[in-house]
């Protein structure tokens, strides 16, 4: 990640693309608006106020999703990793046998357990077993790794089960599209730990499309490397299965409220995609940065508009904003300003 300089936040040597009729293109600089939007709320802070942003546009479409997707590629990105030292101490205590994701590079990423640890030249090391044994072949291939290279082992949730053979295309914990995205930070944390960085208050269907079946890519060169969907990186809660782990939230706009947990455990932002959710719920995650996207066809959008007036001219505080947020696209209005958090 890099800063342009307007000081936003950008997509550093990242050529992401859409799918149209079987023809990828470009993203549009409105897409990567929203993006940046996203990465400049996740470094605001909300220790006594908060940042709440209203967005006017001709029309919403994945503009929720989008930024999202900033929020949660910078939270990735910007959480500081722990000391190789403490991180070797604390892999030392776990029990043999533990399961264990080991990442020697970007695209060879493996499946092991922890074993004896052992010590090679002098240093002591983990050893961390990536195939299986067999009685008559033998096998069990293992490696050592040293406290500088801790970070290459995290703890994972796998079966513990090795393959005879490690091919280390392990697709669960590697992704490209991810990796790209990431950059420096540690995509494999996104598919072993679960936490809710931000919430999208939305229709469920629209939302799900725009997040589960949009295809995009990351092109270089005039190739394209890999393909996936905005939920390889948000993780939307709803839409994971089984073990995997989430990023985001996704609340519909319905009968029931948000539970406690989605409410009590959102760690940077809410995005409200539309003036029926903002309305409903707007009080709620009251010390969290709040992003209200309206269509100015929508049903309740003058009363949404007047909600988020009532609340500048009640609320707003002189605290700095923190964020310089470059014009909206054509045909969009944004209004940012701190609010005390009640």
């Amino acid at each position: 990640m890099e800063y342009s300089k307007e000081g936003w936040m950008t997509l550093a040597h990242v050529n992401m693309h859409f799918e149209d009729s079987g023809v990828w293109y470009t993203l549009p600089n409105w897409a990567e608006y929203f993006i940046g939007i996203g990465k400049q709320l996740a470094s605001a802070d909300f220790s006594t106020s908060r940042i709440v942003t209203a967005i006017v546009l001709p029309t919403r479409a994945y503009c929720a999703a989008f930024i999202s997707l900033g929020l949660v590629v910078s939270d990735a990105a910007k959480r500081d990793r722990p000391s190789e030292a403490a991180h070797f101490e604390k892999l030392f205590d776990l029990p043999i046998g533990t399961p264990v994701i080991l990442r020697l590079s970007p695209r060879k990423v493996m499946r092991g357990v922890l074993q004896e640890p052992d010590e090679y030249n002098g240093k002591l090391c983990l050893r961390v077993q990536v195939e299986s044994r067999d009685i008559r072949r033998g096998g069990g291939l293992t490696h050592l790794i040293d406290e500088p290279h801790a970070l290459q082992v995290q703890p994972a949730k796998h079966s513990g089960k090795l393959p005879k053979v490690q091919n280390a295309k392990n697709k669960r914990f590697a992704n490209r599209f991810v990796d790209s995205l990431l950059g420096d930070a540690d995509p494999v944390q996104l598919g072993l730990r679960s936490k809710l960085v931000c919430a999208i208050v939305g229709k469920k269907n629209v939302l799900e499309y725009e997040i589960r079946q949009t295809p995009l890519s990351i092109h270089a060169k005039g190739n394209c490397l890999a393909e996936a969907q905005l939920q390889d990186v948000l993780r939307v809660d709803r839409f994971v299965s089984g073990q995997q782990s989430y990023r985001s939230a996704l609340v519909p706009v319905g009968s029931s409220p948000p539970s406690g947990d989605v409410i009590s455990k959102i760690e940077m932002a809410v995005v409200f995609d539309g003036a029926a959710g903002f309305l409903k719920w707007g009080s709620m995650w009251s010390s969290r940065h709040q992003i209200i996207i309206l269509d100015r066809t929508e049903l309740y959008f003058d009363d949404a508009i007047s909600a988020i007036n009532s609340r500048l001219s009640q609320n707003r505080t002189d605290a700095e904003l923190s964020v310089s947020f470059s014009p909206a696209p054509p045909g969009g209005e944004v209004l940012a300003f701190r609010e005390t958090i009640l």
